[in-house]
């Protein structure tokens, strides 16, 4: 009993104070979890191409407003993946290269699943016809609307207005067709950006919430969730298998859906609330 009492004196009471700080500090419902991401102060930025003449669905240039966000450090990881789904349909296997060769439907569904897994409010409701209502006041993980994820990659209200993600040299922060080798690489190896976000152009493109269209028509200008119809679904950022205008933080490219390629993966947001 005396050794017991004098244990707990030794505790100290800012100890025990500090440690339940830290708990709720990075519990799911303060943006932790177990997924390593970064607080996106919002901000009011320019979407669009802005160096020089570029394609169509990059114009027109426009004014966007964003709400604080959550988002990942890394892309999805292929132990993150497994780790919520059960299987790894990676062509390039390892555990910390990104998760690739997943559809928009499927990082859909992986978004929901970690967000039931850590007691999270899914975004995402799966209807008739494969049609997914996205409800934007949930707290689960979610795939980045387009803004959002621009915004992250030109480096949110720290930017320095790069042409990629932390450089005017993409060889610096990305993996692309003439550095990659023919293959993707575990995350983390280039160099960030100014938010500390890594492989934000190359490695694997990166499915985004919106449905793409030819040039912007931009209808809201805070939190736009981009056209309400259409047959493909954005990805940005370019990949290891791309040349390095692909990577540019402006770019960005349509597919279906349903589709899956080995240099296609994902990285995940969540609200800031």
């Amino acid at each position: 009993m005396k050794k017991e009492q004098e244990l707990r004196v030794k505790i100290s009471p800012k100890i025990v104070l500090l440690t339940i700080v830290a708990a709720f500090m990075f519990s799911p419902l303060f943006g932790g979890g177990n997924i390593d991401m970064t607080l996106v102060k919002g901000g009011t930025f320019k979407m669009g191409n802005t160096f020089e003449e570029s394609f169509e669905d990059e114009l027109p240039v426009h004014e966007i407003t964003l709400s604080d966000f959550y988002i990942g450090n890394y892309e999805v990881s292929q132990a993150e993946w497994k780790a919520v789904m059960g299987t790894n349909p990676s062509q390039f296997k390892g555990d910390n290269k990104p998760v690739e060769s997943v559809s928009w439907f499927d990082a859909i569904d992986f978004c929901n699943k970690l967000s039931v897994k850590e007691g999270l409010t899914p975004c995402y409701t799966l209807g008739r016809n494969k049609a997914v209502t996205f409800n934007q006041l949930a707290n689960g993980y979610r795939l980045p609307i387009e803004a959002e994820w621009e915004f992250a990659a030109r480096g949110g209200v720290q930017s320095k207005n790069y042409v990629y993600a932390g450089s005017n040299n993409l060889d610096e922060v990305g993996w692309f067709k003439d550095n990659s080798g023919g293959a993707s690489h575990d995350a983390g190896l280039k160099r960030a950006n100014e938010l500390g976000l890594y492989d934000m152009g190359g490695n694997v493109w990166e499915w985004c919430w919106d449905w793409y269209s030819s040039s912007y028509s931009p209808a809201k200008d805070k939190n736009p969730l981009g056209v309400t119809v259409g047959t493909e679904r954005c990805r940005r950022g370019g990949s290891w298998q791309q040349v390095s205008k692909s990577a540019r933080n402006s770019n960005r490219l349509g597919t279906p859906p349903n589709l899956s390629f080995p240099y296609v993966g994902l990285r995940i947001v969540r609200n800031a609330k």
